[in-house]
């Protein structure tokens, strides 16, 4: 069986100008059993706000449940 590969079936939750930030998210999600993850953590850690903003990605079929999980947790409106 094959791995998805991070394009497919992945969807974009959240962004922010602080890695922190997304990698809370993401530790978050991961404590109540969504799996997700990190997108351009490293490279806004090294050029700043030069580079693109630090992404969080969820399964799609997770990401109703990842929504309301980070809403409850204060990171989304």
């Amino acid at each position: 069986m094959e791995e998805d590969s991070i394009t497919d079936n992945w969807k974009i939750i959240f962004s922010s100008h602080s890695a922190m930030e997304v990698q809370g998210a993401k530790n978050y999600l991961e404590s109540e059993g969504i799996t997700a993850h990190l997108q351009n953590e490293l490279a806004a850690q090294i050029y700043g706000n030069a580079a693109d903003k630090p992404k969080l990605l969820v399964k799609e079929h997770d990401i109703e449940r990842a929504s309301a999980i980070l809403i409850d947790g204060g990171y989304i409106k």
